[in-house]
């Protein structure tokens, strides 16, 4: 257990157990078995979201996409527009992928093109994107969703939600293995970690971060699906925070801000610690003020956790 992000895997599962026991405590029926079911229902739509934004992060920079949940909240009405227009809702859903990511191909020319930092360019771009689907909508939901597309979110196999085993682990298992067992997957890591290094290695490292701002923009599209099928409506608020909780998923999960380390089971293990946390809370009725407060927290911990071990980790890599 001398490696440092094995050691960040083992801390992430006792925090999450150390959750579990918090929530136990503020409220007797977090440990009702129903409990569980009521935890996977939001773990897809946040989790997908955390996937996306770590492998930005990953590329290096440094990489951030702040305009993810923007992105979800648009999507998500653009796909029930075009369905109230007629379109059939599965090819709308096809092209709301398409927009997802044009969309993320937009922060992508911003990033990698125009050299704009990516803190300043999908800031940019989530305030367009969120004033776009308020001015479109103006602020009200987009309904008429048909009952049969709610069996994604809201049907269940074994007890757990069918968006968990549609979409949220077979998304989390093919990413673990672009990152882990593909040629692509080192060049994130080499970008991440050194990029003039990479691009004298012959990694085309603009084109890759390109690609995953794209890819982000595609999952985000993903996540507004899942909600589509949960709420049966389209809201403009839909992704609101979910930029922040996406960020604060990734850096605790063990993604270096600067690129270059992290791996796809901390980012999974961080999902259920940040749900866990947030449906305890809501049990025992603590206000949505203190909710933000204690994920606040969280991402200061694993921000001070994440320098303490992060130079420590790029120089190995450097040495590998």
């Amino acid at each position: 257990m001398s490696d440092p992000l094995n050691q960040r895997l083992l801390f992430l599962a006792g925090l999450l157990v150390a959750v579990a026991a918090l929530g136990s405590v503020l409220s007797p029926s977090f440990l009702q078995a129903s409990t569980v079911g009521y935890l996977l229902q939001y773990v897809p739509v946040l989790g997908v979201l955390g996937l996306a934004q770590t492998l930005v992060m990953l590329s290096g920079g440094p990489g951030i996409d702040l305009s993810i949940g923007a992105i979800m909240s648009l999507v998500g009405l653009a796909i029930a527009a075009m369905f109230g227009a007629g379109v059939p809702l599965l090819l709308a859903c096809l092209l709301g992928l398409g927009l997802g990511t044009i969309l993320g191909a937009v922060n992508a020319v911003l990033v990698c093109v125009l050299g704009v930092p990516s803190l300043m360019g999908t800031l940019a771009t989530f305030f367009a994107y969120s004033g776009l689907a308020l001015a479109l909508t103006g602020g009200a939901p987009i309904g008429g969703i048909p009952d049969w597309f709610g069996t994604l979110a809201q049907g269940r196999l074994i007890g757990v939600p069918i968006h968990v085993w549609a979409v949220f682990i077979p998304l989390a298992i093919a990413l673990h293995v672009l990152l882990s067992h593909t040629r692509t997957g080192s060049h994130i890591y080499a970008a991440g970690n050194d990029e003039r290094a990479a691009f004298l290695s012959g990694v085309a490292v603009w084109r890759l971060r390109f690609g995953l701002y794209c890819l982000s923009g595609a999952i985000a599209g993903l996540a507004a699906i899942m909600t589509l099928s949960w709420f049966q409506a389209a809201r403009p608020d839909a992704g609101e925070g979910m930029e922040l909780l996406s960020v604060t998923i990734a850096v605790l999960g063990g993604a270096h801000i600067f690129g270059g380390i992290g791996r796809i089971s901390g980012t999974v293990l961080a999902i259920l610690i940040i749900t866990t946390l947030q449906v305890a809370l809501q049990l025992a009725n603590i206000s949505q003020a203190w909710q933000l407060a204690a994920i606040g927290i969280l991402l200061i911990g694993s921000v001070v956790a994440d320098n303490a071990v992060g130079d420590r980790l790029r120089a190995r890599a450097r040495r590998a």
